[in-house]
């Protein structure tokens, strides 16, 4: 697929939470664990900080206003992704539907799990596509004058999708708005959380040995290759290549190298929370949870 020079007018994001992992080495499912500072399970903890991250992003003064205006005249149900965070379950999907059913969220099973994460990334871009296909073909029939409609831009659709994981209990608004923005200013480049460990070789880095994950965004060009990833590899593939191609922006995002994989690691992060430096204001849990 071409490249099409994107601009900041015809940016939209769409957003995606993998939560489909079988937490094998946790014995149970760790999405349902309890955050040390929000006081709530780890599912709904991400998915808030996806949420308000959205909610800030769509009231930007830097978000076009034609798309703010298009948006809010468009019919609400016909934008379930750009609308809701979309979050794409697993092997836990009924215990994750039963946590999440008071937020506005578009759940969706990925019976394939125990392939890997290639598969939920497959699952989270697939209604992005469904979506943006939908506008093509409504941009289309409008221009034929065959159809009205209160959407008239195809700019209302997502031209990217941000991946994150559920099981990142560090991440905060903060960090997700910041990847954003980079991706504004980017708009053709992937935009990837860049950090550092010591004593790990890194699996995807730069020159300087930076570790490259999600949260991450891409860009619609490159939508058909997530589709085409299997296993339980990741988006790795895809940063590696446009990493070579100079068309990858990283964000310095500590937060993200902090993941939860045996209840052990709960004993670590609570550490790294009770620190001075460690600033999770817009982590706590909301008034009305």
């Amino acid at each position: 697929m071409g490249t099409r020079n994107l601009n900041l007018g015809d940016y939209n994001i769409a957003f995606v939470l993998l939560a489909g992992g079988q937490s094998a080495r946790y014995q149970g499912n760790k999405l349902l664990s309890t955050h040390p500072v929000s006081s709530l399970p780890l599912i709904e903890h991400s998915v808030r900080t996806l949420i308000k991250a959205r909610e800030t992003y769509l009231t930007a003064p830097s978000a076009s206003a034609s798309r703010a205006v298009s948006t809010r005249a468009c019919n609400k149900s016909t934008l379930p992704v750009q609308n809701q965070v979309t979050v794409v379950t697993g092997k836990w999907h009924s215990s994750i539907d039963a946590q999440l059913s008071q937020l506005p969220v578009n759940l969706v099973c990925n019976t394939a799990w125990k392939e890997g994460m290639a598969s939920s990334i497959r699952e989270g871009v697939n209604p992005v596509l469904s979506i943006s296909s939908q506008a093509a073909l409504k941009d289309k029939t409008i221009s034929e004058g065959t159809l009205k409609s209160d959407c008239q831009k195809e700019a209302d659709w997502p031209t990217h999708v941000l991946f994150s994981l559920a099981d990142l209990p560090c991440l905060v608004e903060s960090d997700v708005l910041r990847l954003i923005e980079a991706s504004q200013k980017n708009p053709n480049n992937i935009v990837c959380s860049q950090w550092h460990i010591s004593r790990e070789k890194p699996s995807v880095a730069n020159n300087s040995g930076a570790r490259l994950t999600v949260p991450a965004i891409f860009p619609k060009d490159m939508f058909n290759e997530l589709l085409s990833l299997r296993g339980d590899v990741g988006a790795k593939p895809v940063i590696n290549k446009y990493l070579k191609a100079g068309r990858v922006t990283m964000v310095p995002i500590p937060n993200a190298q902090f993941d939860i994989d045996t209840p052990q690691d709960w004993s670590r992060i609570s550490r790294l929370f009770s620190l001075p430096s460690h600033n999770l204001a817009q982590s706590k849990k909301p008034k009305d949870a």
